[in-house]
């Protein structure tokens, strides 16, 4: 998926007042296509070139941008790894960068000047937490995974007074996500942890491998090994004299609600599981049907949604069929080389999309199985789905979910009514929506999980 991404008087005073030709540095903003917002940061160093940064809110995209050329009156710049360049003239009649983003075709893009907290999403749950007395006490811990040799760091916060604690393990979702499960402005573990430890809960909440202060390679690691580094929180806990080791859960999100049954089906010791927007049905089925309706809305025809719906199931299912990632990447190879050969793809395309779905993550993710898991897990479950998810669809997933887990008779299985994948409360559930949902998540969505783990470990007291 690609990322973006006059009277004559007039124009005789532009061209001999220079006086009126703007200042580039500081922050842009425009839309292309009358809707997706784009934002342009540019600076220049005292002791170096003009730099510049574009950030696309609802793709969840930012990035610097390289051959950056300002003058009084034309600024210009490329992002090489997108094939997508950007040239402006000063506009001083509208005050306004009036200039064209390439990328593929022409796009118009005016900029104009803004300020860094007029284009700072709100987040009012954030800030009501930064903004009310702690109940609790906030540290900076790290932990081994001493197998892989990666060390975790993270937040732990523990409820003030008399411990110990129950406690849980926040697992994120897929992508390079830090312990705030940071994703289009919102940290949906900040608000998370926050509610459960304000109901007496400590929770660890840690960036994965790769990110933040944590080390090792993300690109490289399969949800398993994500896993590892998810049981190796869960055995730190243990040593901690401030939480109670038998009443100790797993709370993941997405990619981290596969994880959480995955260590409760390894560690019969653990006290409980929360699935939040987890998927039931094999990864093919799921990705299919996710990029089906990003395309519905992305306003792309019916037809065309059923050719890529056509062409992606090919392509996962051959890739499902190789046991080996270098098996899997020779198919994804030649399916796609001959769509972008019968021009289904853009031409130049067939190699990076290659690149992007032949990892080794990418592949296990195509591959799991996520039903023998479940019905091995014997310990209390809550499985929520929202309503609106659309990358992981409730009414595909979350029946699998409740059959896999049919024979656990402490499993919840519950669909929140008007949520999101990231379980605020939605319009539609598109991806593009999160950036402008103000919400975090949903307080309905944070009494359900606080309540059903309240009630979990009052019983195993």
């Amino acid at each position: 998926m690609k990322t973006i991404f006059t009277t004559l008087a007039a124009m005789l005073a532009m061209s001999i007042a220079p006086a009126q030709a703007e200042d580039a540095q500081g922050v842009w903003s425009g839309t292309i296509a009358n809707s997706l917002r784009v934002i342009v940061q540019f600076t220049k160093p005292a002791d170096g070139p003009w730099q510049a940064s574009i950030t696309v809110p609802a793709q969840n995209f930012s990035a610097p941008v390289e051959n950056v050329v300002v003058t009084p009156e034309q600024v210009s710049f490329a992002l090489p790894r997108l094939k997508a360049t950007y040239s402006a003239t000063w506009n001083a009649q509208d005050g306004l960068w009036k200039g064209t983003w390439k990328q593929g075709q022409a796009t118009p893009l005016d900029l104009k000047r803004t300020s860094a907290e007029a284009v700072k999403p709100k987040r009012p749950q954030e800030a009501a937490i930064a903004a009310s007395p702690a109940t609790y006490t906030s540290s900076e811990v790290g932990f081994d995974n001493v197998a892989a040799k990666v060390k975790l760091a993270g937040t732990f916060t523990v409820p003030q007074g008399k411990g110990p604690f129950p406690a849980v393990v926040l697992v994120h979702g897929s992508g390079p996500l830090d312990r705030d499960s940071e994703v289009f402005g919102h940290k949906l573990f900040l608000v998370l942890a926050d509610h459960l430890s304000r109901q007496g809960i400590a929770v660890l909440r840690y960036d994965k491998r790769g990110i933040g202060k944590s080390t090792g390679t993300l690109r490289e690691s399969t949800t398993l090994d994500l896993a590892d580094d998810a049981g190796a929180a869960v055995r730190f806990l243990r040593t901690r004299p401030e939480v109670d080791s038998a009443r100790i859960g797993v709370v993941g999100h997405s990619e981290g609600g596969l994880i959480a049954p995955l260590i409760a089906s390894r560690d019969p010791a653990l006290g409980f599981v929360v699935m939040l927007a987890a998927p039931g049905v094999r990864g093919d089925r799921i990705l299919v049907e996710q990029m089906a309706l990003a395309s519905k809305a992305r306003g792309a025809s019916e037809a065309r949604i059923a050719r890529e719906r056509a062409l992606n199931g090919q392509l996962f299912a051959a890739m499902v069929a190789e046991p080996t990632l270098d098996g899997a990447r020779s198919q994804a190879s030649r399916i796609l080389g001959e769509a972008e050969g019968r021009g289904e793809l853009p031409a130049g395309t067939a190699k990076s999309l290659v690149d992007r779905f032949g990892t080794a993550w990418f592949h296990a993710l195509l591959r799991y199985e996520p039903a023998p898991v479940l019905q091995a897990v014997r310990q209390p479950v809550l499985a929520l789905n929202g309503e609106r998810d659309q990358q992981v669809l409730a009414s595909m997933d979350l029946p699998a979910v409740r059959t896999a887990l049919q024979g656990n008779p402490r499993a919840v299985v519950k669909e929140m009514a008007g949520m999101n994948h990231l379980f605020q409360e939605a319009r539609t559930g598109a991806v593009n929506e999160y950036v402008d949902i103000e919400q975090t998540m949903a307080p309905q969505a944070l009494a359900t999980i606080g309540n059903w783990i309240g009630s979990v470990i009052a019983t195993n007291k």
